[in-house]
């Protein structure tokens, strides 16, 4: 490699280098906890607060964490959280109470009023679709747009 072509390559890494700074990997979620019913719920917070409010609800065999690919992606347009559902990932298993639809539509609500989210997004996969379903029938003023994946296919749309 001669000497011009050297100090091409440095200029290109230095460039490289500037480059990666300007666009630095997104900040992790803050693990954070909110109560209902007695138990202890955790949901990962991937921050950005200047951003409408999104919320990912996981399907029955899935945990928070199983969004991260998702939320990393929308994180820069979106303030992210992602509810741990009673009995999964790190949230307290149901003691005294019960694993219902309705039980996680009222773990829904808790967590949206311990957030201060007034309107959100809501994605839900399988379950969470169907926890979105309930959840915007009940409060259509508190979610935004609905987005189901996968959900139950018995369940019928009423215009």
């Amino acid at each position: 490699m001669g000497a011009a072509q050297l100090v091409g390559f440095r200029r290109s890494r230095r460039r490289l280098a500037v480059e990666n700074q300007m666009i630095a990997p997104l900040a992790g979620p803050a693990d954070c906890f909110y109560e209902s019913q007695g138990l202890r719920l955790h949901y990962a917070d991937w921050g950005n607060d200047a951003a409408p409010p999104l919320i990912l609800i996981h399907g029955g065999r899935d945990h928070c964490r199983s969004w991260d690919a998702v939320a990393r992606t929308l994180q820069p347009h979106f303030h992210i959280f992602a509810p741990d559902l009673r009995g999964h990932g790190d949230s307290d298993l149901a003691k005294g109470s019960s694993y219902s639809l309705s039980d996680y539509v009222y773990d829904l609500t808790r967590l949206v009023r311990f957030a201060a989210v007034h309107k959100a997004t809501i994605v839900g996969h399988s379950m969470g679709g169907m926890i979105g379903l309930m959840y915007a029938g009940a409060y259509p003023d508190k979610v935004s747009r609905l987005v189901v994946l996968d959900g139950d296919s018995s369940a019928r749309i009423v215009a």
